[in-house]
């Protein structure tokens, strides 16, 4: 599988872990709504097209959290986008609405 291993490659980053970025955008429906989930550099932001969207996915949110923690540990920024109107910090820490629609978030602070 090409060439031997080098160990005195003269490269400067010899040696080091490359850093992973995720990146990507998923397309789908929760209980029948719109959701885009997209990834980058920046973080992950997860898109409701409608109020009622971002509502319907709260039943959800708490089977969710050990997912979140997983991210947490990572220092991954996660954000929740309303209808273009609102976006909400869920991590690093979660904004006073999301810990109030979802108190076992406060778990992972």
């Amino acid at each position: 599988m090409g060439a031997p291993w080098d160990d005195q490659d003269p490269h400067p980053e010899h040696g080091f872990i490359p850093k992973l970025i995720v990146a990507g955008r998923l397309t789908g429906t929760l209980d029948g709504r719109p959701v885009v989930i997209d990834a980058d550099e920046g973080g992950v932001v997860v898109s409701f097209t409608t109020v009622a969207g971002a509502w319907a996915a709260k039943r959800s949110a708490t089977a969710l959290v050990p997912l979140l923690a997983v991210a947490r540990r990572s220092t991954m920024p996660v954000r929740l986008n309303v209808a273009g109107l609102v976006a909400l910090e869920v991590l690093p820490r979660p904004s006073r609405l999301v810990r109030f629609l979802v108190p076992r978030l406060a778990d992972l602070l």
